[in-house]
């Protein structure tokens, strides 16, 4: 009889990335529900700390990830904070929207720095310790639609989250041999960065669903729970969209 495969996660460390709010926080809960030791990440140490000390096995590291050196210094913080690191998830991102001839080099240059040199520099870092570690690894990467089929007003953006699953693809192939698996998730959840937490502009996107609703966080961070456990073994390079169906419309 074939042995039934775990969700639950004790014993690993897992960093959430823009954890102190959103999808990453509801990412962080849900791993420390699964018995993870989660690493709580934003950019103010108080609020890290707050919310840390709200999640079951949650420490908080601040780190701004403006630079690919901020990056590599967050994983070896989490490291030297918790004497190791099984999972990676890249949330933390930027949106700052604008018509083409409205995106400046500085625009351009802060959201690719965000939401594509970060997370890679992430996954560089964490992939050094995977290697001394000799125990495999997850890492999810959170993209969007946009990435796909782009959209206007997001040429930043798009290009951003495009590159960030072509690295996720990249990576899966290159880290398969050391046990480690890569995969994204691209949401549409209702919170504060687009604004469906008001009910009218969410009760509008709604109707134009498949499932007809909206999700919450909490619907996105099962979906990375599942990927990073090792009922999702021989899941890797894959694209999960979890939308209501927003990808197809």
């Amino acid at each position: 009889m074939t042995e039934m495969l775990s969700d639950r996660l004790d014993g690993r460390v897992a960093l959430v990335t823009g954890s102190t709010r959103g999808i990453g926080r509801a990412i962080a809960e849900r791993l420390a529900a699964a018995g993870a030791t989660v690493i709580v990440h934003g950019r103010s140490a108080d609020t890290c700390a707050e919310v840390a000390a709200q999640i079951p096995n949650g420490r908080g590291i601040a780190a701004d990830l403006s630079s690919a050196d901020a990056a590599d210094g967050l994983i070896t913080d989490v490291v030297e904070t918790a004497g190791r690191i099984d999972i990676v998830v890249n949330n933390a991102g930027v949106a700052l929207d604008n018509f083409i001839t409205g995106v400046t080099d500085e625009r351009w240059e802060a959201t690719l720095a965000a939401n594509l040199t970060a997370p890679f520099a992430i996954i560089r870092a964490a992939t050094r310790v995977f290697k001394t570690q000799g125990a495999g690894g997850a890492i999810v990467n959170l993209t969007s639609t946009s990435g796909e089929r782009g959209n206007a007003g997001q040429a930043a953006y798009a290009a951003s989250k495009g590159g960030l699953h072509a690295i996720t693809q990249t990576a899966a192939r290159e880290l398969g041999r050391l046990g480690a698996r890569v995969n994204s998730v691209s949401p549409l959840a209702a919170t504060e960065m687009n604004g469906l937490v008001d009910d009218e502009l969410r009760a509008g996107v709604s109707k134009r669903l498949p499932l007809g609703a909206v999700a919450d966080p909490s619907h996105i961070a099962e979906a990375v729970a599942f990927l990073v456990s090792d009922r999702a073994a021989f899941i890797t390079g894959e694209l999960l969209h979890v939308d209501a169906g927003f990808h197809l419309v």
